[in-house]
C-alpha cells in the first residue's frame, strides 16, 4: 500500500500527483556532484533535499531505485587536474592525474553525505562518468542517425532545429531569442539558443579517448543522458536538480534522451531553490563561503545544519545564518528530549479527570495524519514538522497532568521512529538498561527494604553518575529516566 505524493513539476509549473510508471516502483535520477573541490553547503542543500524526496517515497511504500552520477570528467576537472602537469605529459599520465583528483573529492563528497545522515549504501546507482563512455557514444550516434547531430573538425554538436520543443523546460521564448551557432562551454548562459557540444574534439594539455570522430571526450550534458538511459531506462519517474541545472544541463538531457527516443523522458521534473549567507550570495570573494568541512571546525554538528536545511521548503530560497543554525539545534534538542522522556519508565498510576481532555492515541493518530498530508502536499517539511512539534506540546502537557501509559508511550515513539527514517535529526536511544545498571535497581530495592538507607542512597548516587535518575513514588514503585 503506497501513499500519494504530489511534486511540483518543472515542465509544467503545477503540483501534480507522482504516478510510476511501475506501480509501487519508482525511478530517480538526481544529478550528483562535479568532482574537483569540496561540496559547498549550497551543493549540500541540493542533496539533502534528494534525500528527503526519496526517504518521503520510501517511507510512503513506494521502493525507490535511485542513481546519482559523479561527473568526473569536465572542464573545471581537466583544468585543475591538469595544471601542475609538464607539457609534454602523455595521455596516460593525463588521465592519471585526473583519477587522482576525482577520486579524492568523491571520497570527501561521500563523507560530507555520511555526515549528514546520507549513506552511500542508500543508493542503488552510483555511476562515474568516465565508465560509460561507450554508453555516450552510442547515444551521440543514435542522433546523428536522426539528424540530430553533425560533426564539425572532430567534435560533435546537437541540432536545436531539430526539436521543436527544445526549450520547453526552461520555458525558454524561442521567437524572441538570437540563434547562435555552437557553443562549446559546458556551462552557458540562456541569452542565446546555440547548438550544444556533445563530443569534443582533443586539445593540446587534455586526457582524451578514442571515438568515431577522432580523439576527445564527452561534454557535460550527454554524460546524464547516457548514464540515466543506461541504469534506469529509456523513461523515468522523476529527475531532480538545483534550479541552476534547469537551463542548459537539463533542457540540453531532455533534448538528447527524448530526441534518441522519439518519445518523453521524463514524467516529473524537481527541483530545489538556492542558499544564500545572511541574505548574500555565497561567494568567496565575500568570506561567505562554506563547506560543511568549516561549519564543523566551527563546532556544528552536521545533522543540526541537515535540519536547518529541510526545515525550509525545498522550493524556497533558504537564508542561511549561524543564529539559525542555533534554532535548529534547540529544535532538534527539544525532539530528542522529549524521546527520552518517552523512553522513560513512568507508567500511569490510574489517569484522572485529564486524560479525558485528550486521548494520547489518537491524538498521535491525528499528527501522523497531519505529518503525512504536508509531505504529500509538494514535500511542506515546515508543515510537516509543525505537526511534530505541536503534538509534543500536547503529550508533554499530558504527562505533566497524568502519566502516559507504556502503550501511550511506545506509539510515541513510534510515531517519532517514523518521522525520524525522513528527517534523521532524533534517532532512537536503546531505552532498556544494561544488566549492571538493572542490577544496582534491584540491589537499591533490597537495601531499602531492608532499611539500610545509607546503602539505598549510595546507590542512588551511583546510577546517578551514570545518568539514570530515579523516582520513588507513593504506591513503592521505582520510576527511571535517563539524565
Amino acid at each position: 500500500m503506497t501513499r500519494p505524493i504530489h511534486l511540483f513539476n518543472t515542465l509544467s509549473r503545477r503540483v501534480e500527483a507522482v504516478e510510476p510508471l511501475t506501480p509501487g516502483v519508482l525511478t530517480l535520477y538526481t544529478c550528483g556532484p562535479t568532482v574537483y573541490n569540496f561540496a559547498h553547503i549550497g551543493n549540500l542543500r541540493t542533496f539533502l533535499f534528494q534525500d528527503l524526496l526519496k526517504r518521503t517515497f520510501q517511507r510512503a511504500g513506494y521502493e525507490v531505485r535511485h542513481c546519482m552520477n559523479i561527473t568526473d570528467v569536465e572542464d573545471k576537472i581537466i583544468r585543475d587536474s591538469q595544471k601542475e602537469l609538464p607539457e609534454g605529459a602523455d595521455n596516460g599520465t593525463r588521465h592519471g592525474a585526473m583519477k587522482a583528483l576525482t577520486d579524492r573529492y568523491t571520497q570527501a563528497f561521500f563523507d560530507d553525505l555520511e555526515a549528514v545522515a546520507i549513506p552511500q549504501a542508500s543508493f542503488t546507482f552510483l555511476p562515474r562518468a568516465t565508465d560509460y563512455l561507450p554508453q555516450m557514444i552510442a547515444l551521440i550516434q543514435r542522433l546523428e542517425a536522426k539528424g540530430l547531430a553533425y560533426a564539425r573538425e572532430g567534435s560533435v554538436y546537437y541540432r536545436i532545429a531539430g526539436l521543436p520543443q527544445y526549450g520547453c523546460l526552461a520555458h525558454l521564448d524561442r521567437e524572441g531569442m538570437q540563434v547562435g551557432t555552437s557553443v562549446d562551454a559546458d556551462e552557458y548562459e540562456r541569452e542565446s539558443l546555440s547548438d550544444f557540444v556533445l563530443w569534443k574534439t582533443f586539445k593540446p594539455g587534455e586526457p582524451s579517448w578514442a571515438s568515431p570522430w577522432g580523439p576527445g571526450r564527452p561534454g557535460w550534458h550527454i554524460e546524464c543522458s547516457a548514464m540515466g538511459m543506461e541504469l534506469l531506462g529509456e523513461r523515468i519517474d522523476i529527475h531532480s536538480g538545483g534550479v541552476d541545472l534547469v537551463f542548459p544541463h537539463h533542457e540540453n538531457e531532455i533534448a538528447q534522451s527524448e530526441g534518441a527516443t522519439g518519445h518523453t523522458w521524463v514524467n516529473h521534473w524537481v527541483h530545489g531553490e538556492f542558499l544564500l549567507v545572511e541574505g548574500e550570495k555565497m561567494s568567496k570573494s565575500l568570506g561567505n563561503f562554506y563547506t560543511l568541512r568549516d561549519l564543523q571546525e566551527k563546532g556544528i554538528d552536521p545533522i543540526t545544519f541537515r535540519y536547518a536545511i529541510q526545515s525550509n521548503h525545498y522550493r524556497k530560497l533558504y537564508n542561511f545564518s549561524f543564529e539559525g543554525l542555533t534554532g535548529a539545534r534547540n529544535a532538534l534538542e527539544r525532539l530528542r528530549t522529549f524521546r527520552k522522556r518517552m523512553e522513560g519508565n513512568f507508567e500511569s498510576a490510574g489517569g484522572g479527570e485529564w486524560k479525558e481532555a485528550l486521548d494520547p492515541l489518537r491524538r498521535i493518530a491525528q499528527a501522523r495524519e497531519d505529518f503525512w498530508t504536508a509531505l504529500s502536499d509538494d514535500l511542506n517539511t515546515p508543515e510537516a514538522l509543525a505537526a511534530i512539534f505541536t503534538l509534543v506540546s500536547d503529550l508533554n502537557a499530558q504527562d505533566d497532568r497524568a502519566a502516559l501509559t507504556r502503550e501511550e508511550r511506545d506509539a510515541a515513539l513510534a510515531f517519532l521512529d517514523e518521522t525520524n527514517a525522513i528527517f534523521a535529526g532524533w534517532p532512537h536511544e536503546e531505552a532498556s538498561l544494561d544488566a549492571e545498571v538493572a542490577a544496582l535497581i534491584e540491589a537499591r530495592k533490597a537495601a531499602k527494604v531492608a532499611k539500610n538507607w545509607a546503602e539505598s542512597d549510595r546507590i542512588r548516587d551511583q546510577l546517578k553518575a551514570q545518568g539514570i535518575l530515579l523516582e520513588d513514588r507513593k504506591d513503592g514503585s521505582v520510576g527511571w529516566k535517563k539524565a
